[in-house]
């Protein structure tokens, strides 16, 4: 009796460690997905450059906006630190790339004639604030996923788009429109609702899905506020002003 008792307590352990064993699997290949994703965002970027003479502006919105869209993924992992893994390793990359003269990646991120260096390095800030996100909001994942879409989408569009509406309603301050404003706010929230509905579908939080999509909103408001105030000396921070403004907004109201 007390040897099948020991067999089945062994069989047990065995079997609680192979599930172990899958899940952090899974995620490794979870970890190597995602960043097969990105550097094939990246290398179609640089060929769309190559082939169309695309401006560096438009191919550093296209990996702006396609890169952060890996965030979703986020309720698949089991542990922050798998995803916080990717951040991690694209801001060693992107800060080799951004700062080594000539590098092909750097040619689709720098306009060399019209940045600031302090500019130049946006999508370093971007990979920043998304690898502080991950821990930070890992207890209410729909934030992280939220405020990243906010900036992908919202930021990414309004930055695609407006200049070429050309907005005449202008604030007093900065080079920001109202018609970009609105663009931002509509991508941000539909991005944001995205990452709200797949949060809720998955329990990341447990939330209602219309206390979900209210959520969305705000953070997609208060993201807009926060790109159109930042001007001046935060202009080449807006990457690091709209995630904060937006992580909290949301946090305060859930």
């Amino acid at each position: 009796m007390i040897r099948s008792q020991r067999l089945d307590i062994a069989l047990s352990c065995s079997r609680s460690l192979e599930v172990t064993s899958m899940l952090s699997l899974a995620d490794i290949i979870l970890v190597i997905g995602v960043y097969v994703y990105v550097f094939a965002v990246i290398a179609a970027a640089t060929a769309l450059q190559r082939k169309l003479k695309l401006h560096p502006r438009a191919t550093r919105q296209m990996i702006h906006i396609f890169a952060g869209d890996a965030m979703p993924l986020l309720p698949l992992f089991s542990a922050w630190w798998y995803p916080f893994l990717l951040p991690l390793g694209l801001a060693i990359v992107v800060a080799l790339g951004l700062t080594t003269r000539g590098s092909a990646f750097r040619r689709v991120m720098v306009d060399e004639s019209g940045h600031s260096k302090l500019h130049a390095l946006g999508p370093l800030y971007y990979v920043i604030s998304i690898g502080a996100l991950v821990p930070l909001t890992w207890g209410v994942k729909a934030v992280g996923m939220a405020t990243v879409m906010v900036m992908a989408w919202g930021d990414g569009a309004a930055a695609a788009l407006a200049p070429r509406i050309q907005g005449r309603h202008r604030y007093p301050f900065g080079d920001r429109s109202l018609e970009g404003s609105l663009i931002m706010l509509l991508f941000a929230f539909l991005g944001a609702a995205l990452a709200w509905t797949l949060g809720s579908l998955t329990g990341a939080p447990p939330v209602p899905l219309v206390k979900g999509l209210g959520l969305a909103l705000a953070g997609a408001a208060v993201g807009t506020v926060a790109e159109a105030f930042s001007v001046g000396a935060l202009k080449p921070f807006d990457n690091f002003t709209v995630p904060l403004a937006s992580a909290l907004a949301m946090i305060l109201l859930l």
